[in-house]
């Protein structure tokens, strides 16, 4: 039984786009290697501490090596055709800058999503026909013609391999990336609504859908929905129940049912909240070491806030484990007062902290302030001498001119000094990697 009439859904001509191990590439094409044929890694850390991640592996080293992304490494066995490189992501973001120049040939800047550093959306729906004019073919033949010369421009001019996906929906266009372009021999294909029931609902695990992690899953398995297609057919009813606007959202994804038009502006959320996170050089497990990073972070994001011109409401730190054993790690919030002084966000950083912590070791701390309002008037704290809570202000207003006109690193904190301090290092980082100047300087 179809639930859905598809000829009254949207019809939209989208290609998703990915750069093949977009990192490693762009190191083997920097020293003129076939990004193909070469086994390279691009770890956070290049060394032998073995501590580094792998960030990217080209597609010879994860088949002949049989690594992923996501491990460490201690974990990449020896070769000796193996080259390991460093990040470098302002790099990256030059290289990606000229992707998406190439992109903006075939589409207008408003039909043109970046999704993430290797990935993009483009509506061809508009200028389809435009690169297309042949009557004599179908507009299925003309999608994937058009997909074929994009990928082919950029290889020739980037020397990039992409794989690209063909859907009738931005949905249906990054399930065929994700599930079958990567294979199909051409790097090429297409799903369209006739295709989900063969298609969508074979899609195995649970996890390898879009927007759906090993937690969702396992919320679903717990009702019964152990497939896509039994997604599909639950009682939406039921789902909106139990998980909300999401749990119908999920149910008309099962359906291939995507209703977004790229070039229409995205809804502002209502709550705006700011934040940093970090996966931390080696596992922390004094706790004088854990609580300097984390008041460098709490003092990064309450810089952030402060230049936005935001106060925060709610406080929220997460802390991730190093070993599993009593768990993965604890996430916790705090309403408290409106405010933006650095000297009091960091206290209940802290307070949080110290509250929920065990003394585990650990390797992972974010920080995060939601419940944003844009306003300049200052809350004071009737606890706090009115002389108090005037110098506190005005020294953070210094420190942000200073650290605005001159750099993070111009004035520190003596903390900032010690051993497991991060704020220095991460200074030279660019999306928490090597990669130039202004890491923090950019929040």
């Amino acid at each position: 039984m179809q639930l859905f009439d598809y000829s009254k859904e949207p019809l939209r001509d989208i290609l998703a786009v990915d750069a093949k191990s977009f990192y490693a590439s762009c190191e083997c094409i920097s020293r003129g290697l076939d990004p193909l044929n070469t086994m390279l890694v691009v770890l956070s850390t290049a060394d032998n501490t073995g501590n580094g991640l792998v960030l990217a592996a080209s597609p010879l080293a994860k088949k002949k090596l049989n690594i992923s992304n996501v491990c460490r490494a201690e974990d990449i066995p020896y070769h000796p055709d193996l080259i390991l490189a460093q990040p470098r992501m302002d790099f990256y973001i030059k290289e990606n800058m000229k992707l998406n120049a190439i992109f903006k040939r075939f589409v207008a800047d408003e039909d043109l999503l970046i999704y993430s550093i290797d990935e993009s959306l483009l509506d061809v729906t508009k200028t389809l026909n435009l690169f297309f004019p042949d009557a004599t073919l179908s507009r299925s033949e003309k999608r994937k013609e058009f997909a074929k010369l994009i990928l082919e421009t950029v290889t020739d001019e980037l020397g990039l391999f992409l794989t690209i996906g063909i859907g009738d929906n931005p949905l249906l266009a990054k399930l065929a990336l994700d599930n079958e372009s990567k294979y199909a021999a051409n790097y090429i294909s297409e799903w369209r609504y006739q295709d989900v029931p063969s298609k969508v609902w074979q899609i195995e695990p649970m996890t390898d859908f879009w927007g759906i992690g090993r937690r969702m899953a396992k919320q679903f398995n717990h009702i019964g929905i152990l497939t896509i297609k039994d997604l599909a057919h639950y009682n939406p009813i039921r789902l909106k129940e139990r998980f909300g606007i999401m749990g119908l959202q999920y149910f008309h994804h099962a359906h291939g049912i995507d209703r977004t038009i790229l070039a229409e502006p995205a809804p502002k959320p209502k709550d705006t909240s700011l934040g940093n996170s970090q996966v931390l050089p080696r596992n922390y497990h004094k706790q004088a070491e854990i609580e300097t990073v984390l008041k460098e972070m709490a003092e990064q994001v309450a810089t952030r806030i402060r230049r936005e011109g935001y106060q925060t409401e709610c406080v929220r730190i997460a802390i991730g484990f190093a070993y599993h054993e009593n768990g993965s790690g604890f996430s916790r919030q705090l309403k408290i007062p409106r405010t933006n002084s650095t000297k009091i966000l960091t206290e209940h950083c802290l307070f949080l902290f110290r509250k929920n912590y065990q003394g585990q070791e650990v390797r992972h701390i974010s920080v995060h302030y939601s419940k944003l309002v844009h306003s300049t008037a200052q809350q004071l704290d009737l606890f706090v001498p009115f002389e108090e809570n005037l110098k506190d202000y005005a020294l953070d207003q210094v420190i942000d001119n200073i650290r605005k006109q001159y750099g993070f690193t111009a004035l520190i904190h003596a903390n900032s000094l010690t051993d497991g301090a991060r704020s220095i290092a991460r200074s030279e980082l660019i999306g928490g990697h090597r990669g130039g100047a202004g890491g923090l300087d950019g929040l």
